[in-house]
């Protein structure tokens, strides 16, 4: 019993250890693409909201002399559904504010640019990507792609807050981003 116990505790210390390793490794960013540290900064500051997520991501738009939106961040999640979908989309308006680096590009490619489409939260911002794209790039792929999303968009938006509907709507983002990552394979 007491190897037992033994195993457990050496468990539990190389575990918190590893999570410790994980933590301090989160914002070790990729410094030859600053394109993707953006993104990884912004991605952390949507799941992890808080204020030392928010200082790094505010610290590397200062490095990298990107304006910063002059309204707060709504940190935070809300007590319930119908809020907290309020909070998302204040959030996701914030950090779309932050336009990802792929569209500044000075030889932009249409990977490139669905790189940076893919890196948008808020439809608003998805759609007006989109509609620069086509202007930019104009193919049936790409209406295919902006089709895809409209699709997206009405499902989710008609779904119901059951497994199945969610399922369903899992299955349909992971359709249209894998019509997006054609670009990647072209």
């Amino acid at each position: 019993m007491a190897w037992f116990i033994t195993f457990l505790a050496i468990a539990l210390i190389v575990a918190t250890a590893g999570a410790k390793h994980r933590a301090s490794r989160r914002y070790n960013l990729p410094l030859e693409n600053s394109a993707l540290s953006l993104a990884i900064l912004k991605e952390s500051l949507l799941e992890n909201s808080s204020e030392y997520a928010l200082q790094k991501l505010k610290d590397f738009a200062t490095e990298k002399n990107l304006i910063i939106p002059t309204e707060e961040y709504p940190l935070g999640k809300a007590k319930n559904i119908e809020l907290d979908d309020n909070v998302f989309l204040k959030q996701a308006a914030w950090l779309d504010s932050l336009t990802p680096l792929e569209f500044k590009e000075e030889h932009q490619t249409e990977k490139t640019f669905v790189t940076g489409i893919l890196r948008l939260y808020s439809d608003d911002a998805i759609f007006r990507a989109l509609k620069e794209f086509a202007q930019k790039f104009p193919s049936e792929k790409q209406q295919k792609l902006e089709q895809g999303y409209r699709t997206l968009c009405e499902l989710r938006d008609n779904s119901k807050a059951d497994y199945d509907s969610l399922e369903k709507l899992r299955m349909e983002k992971e359709k249209w981003e894998k019509l997006a990552r054609e670009w990647f394979t072209a």
